[in-house]
């Protein structure tokens, strides 16, 4: 186990034992987690999106959670909200190693059908986060590292992998994981869930949504 994950299970461990609240994108940056553009600050916005998830999925039976939409889709909100943790748990076991591999996912068939087992697993992502966010783990977030995603074969790259930053990855987690929470509200909507206003939208927008009074 690299140095990085050793010292995420020892937060992780402290964090079980003396839980937190976690702290917003806002108050992550007036904490010290330098700019709205800091990494600090952006692992604070996928701790967030992360428990917006787990609200969500609270709320549902699990028909609604495990159930696709007939002639609509393939795959219900589970399956999504598997494929978002797939990605968070590449991100967070490779970064020790400086080569992340969002293409070796686990593909947990429990995490698309039992609800409980999804949410005790997306909360323990967004204390693996709240560690990065808060700064109790410290990462060098503009480390170059290497990252890749649906890599067929090898074209003469080395495996399609590209050259990338910890903080970059932060960012398209972020994204990545509002986009699929957009596909999901519309699941859901067709099962009569309401996963409300701002859930599957960028960060950004719902700033604008408050400043322009929309």
């Amino acid at each position: 186990m690299g140095s990085d994950q050793s010292s995420l299970q020892a937060v992780r461990l402290s964090a079980d034992a003396a839980p937190r609240a976690v702290p917003e994108p806002a108050a992550a940056a007036a904490a010290g987690a330098h700019s709205p553009t800091g990494h600090r600050f952006v692992a604070a916005l996928n701790v967030d999106v992360l428990r917006q998830g787990v609200d969500v999925i609270a709320r549902l039976t699990d028909e609604q959670f495990s159930t696709a939409p007939a002639g609509l889709a393939h795959s219900g909100a589970g399956a999504h909200f598997r494929h978002i943790f797939d990605y968070y748990r590449c991100f967070l076991r490779d970064l020790s190693s400086g080569r992340i591999d969002y293409d070796l996912r686990d593909r947990d068939p429990r995490f698309e059908s039992d609800r409980e087992h999804a949410m005790g697993r997306m909360r323990e992502l967004a204390r693996d986060l709240e560690a990065i966010a808060s700064g109790a783990l410290a990462v060098d977030a503009q480390r170059a590292i290497d990252a890749r995603m649906d890599a067929v074969g090898d074209a003469g790259d080395g495996g399609h992998w590209n050259r990338t930053t910890v903080q970059r990855e932060l960012r398209f987690l972020v994204s990545h994981t509002i986009h699929h929470y957009a596909l999901i509200a519309v699941l859901l909507k067709v099962h009569g869930v309401d996963c409300g206003p701002g859930f599957g939208v960028a960060p950004s927008t719902v700033e604008y949504w408050k400043q322009s009074g929309v």
